[in-house]
């Protein structure tokens, strides 16, 4: 039987992958809305982005220790007790809100404890989901999940607009049911999700334990590469959107035009989340991760000479293509060989690397705008890139990766 049909006729992925998606648009709806909602309960931009700023230190501040704690707990408790948190966090924002309660301070509160939560849902949700599905299954499992993520980031902000122009706490009610029904989901699943036995008698203090994992994924000399990859990739890549768009307001462009280049960006994650079971089928991981990161970085260089609105949305549509590939395959190939009792810790750390400096790409996007004028700033966040990219062509153990049913076969055997 095929990878997708064999995901299809598995129960617990299906309750997995259907709570996380109705989850995942709800998330992107509030998301959208809770700028809005901030920046009408205060008149102030600069508190309004104080929201998104809480939601990336949540993420960042909780993440090693989280990782942590997901190699030493149950799974599933880990996920169900995420999708609690999610439902009465977003509840309370949609209880104060109808109650015309609602404070600046309330909505950084709860942004601070969407992102920590979130750091603790995707470790133990990728660490299930190498329980839940077979081996040679984990690369389309996790195409399919970049392919929900697009989809729901392509909807989200309609979405939650419409329902804000209605009422505006209605995105943040309907995220609030959303983390519910994915609690149900999650606790239907059948399989078990116990927590990892400790390689001694007992597990290692919390600091020792993440600095065992930190240095576990240093010296794993293709998942240290994939982290510093994926972290000069998010780095430039968020500094170069935020050049491309604030030079075509500068030029006069339409925002309902500007507003087009995300979603020429979701429509590419979602074909090449499409596209990417296929790809990793028929060519080796680690070659299709270094073709992708060559065409992402050539397509963000390219916006540097060419400014027609449509031709970049069409670049940025290319550029996102290959991108779940990358991620599906890379990390898909880091969740394969990484050990369960070191599952979290490994992904914190990687997600950690991978996001720490993405807050300081807006700022020196601005700076190099500013001072140095868009096609310099967008010919220095491309070099960054192509420094990204040499990195993973010059690695020997990234070109060595095979495909991962390869990979999944040797695993097992």
């Amino acid at each position: 039987m095929a990878g997708p049909r064999r995901l299809l006729h598995n129960g617990d992925y299906l309750r997995l992958m259907s709570g996380q998606s109705i989850s995942s648009l709800g998330t992107a709806m509030s998301s959208f809305v809770f700028t809005l909602l901030a920046m009408a309960i205060t008149g102030s931009p600069v508190q309004a982005g104080l929201v998104g700023t809480a939601a990336a230190l949540g993420g960042t501040v909780v993440s090693l220790p989280a990782g942590a704690l997901v190699d030493r707990l149950n799974r599933r408790k880990v996920l169900v007790s995420c999708g609690l948190v999610g439902t009465v966090l977003y509840g309370s924002v949609a209880i104060a809100g109808r109650l015309d309660r609602l404070t600046i301070v309330h909505l950084i509160v709860v942004a601070f404890g969407s992102g920590a939560g979130n750091a603790f849902f995707m470790p133990a949700q990728n660490a299930a989901l190498r329980t839940i599905v077979e081996p040679q299954d984990l690369g389309t499992a996790m195409a399919a999940n970049e392919g929900r993520q697009h989809v729901a980031g392509l909807l989200g902000a309609p979405l939650g607009g419409a329902l804000y122009s209605v009422g505006r706490v209605l995105p943040i009610a309907f995220d609030a049911v959303s983390y519910l029904f994915m609690t149900f989901m999650l606790m239907t699943i059948r399989r078990r999700l116990p927590a990892p036995r400790p390689d001694g008698d007992k597990h290692e203090p919390m600091l020792r334990a993440i600095r065992t994992g930190l240095k576990w994924v240093v010296r794993q000399p293709a998942i240290r590469a994939m982290a510093a990859s994926a972290t000069l990739i998010n780095f430039a890549a968020g500094g170069a959107l935020l050049v491309l768009i604030l030079n075509l307001q500068r030029r006069g462009v339409h925002a309902s035009t500007i507003g087009l280049l995300e979603t020429g960006i979701g429509i590419g994650g979602v074909l090449g989340a499409v596209a990417a079971p296929a790809l990793l089928r028929r060519f080796k991981t680690g070659r299709l991760g270094i073709v992708a990161a060559w065409i992402i970085t050539l397509a963000f260089a390219a916006t540097a000479f060419l400014t027609r609105p449509v031709i970049l949305i069409v670049l940025l549509a290319g550029a996102i293509f290959l991108v779940p590939a990358f991620n599906s395959g890379l990390f898909g190939y880091q969740v394969m060989i990484t050990p369960d009792g070191m599952q979290g810790r490994a992904q914190s750390a990687i997600g950690f690397l991978a996001n720490a400096t993405t807050p300081l790409a807006p700022a020196l996007g601005g700076i190099l705008l500013a001072h140095a004028g868009a096609r310099t700033a967008l010919i220095i966040f491309s070099g960054i890139m192509a420094l990204s990219a040499v990195m993973l062509t010059l690695s020997g153990p990234i070109r060595a990766i095979p495909l991962l049913s390869e990979a999944a076969a040797a695993q097992a055997g």
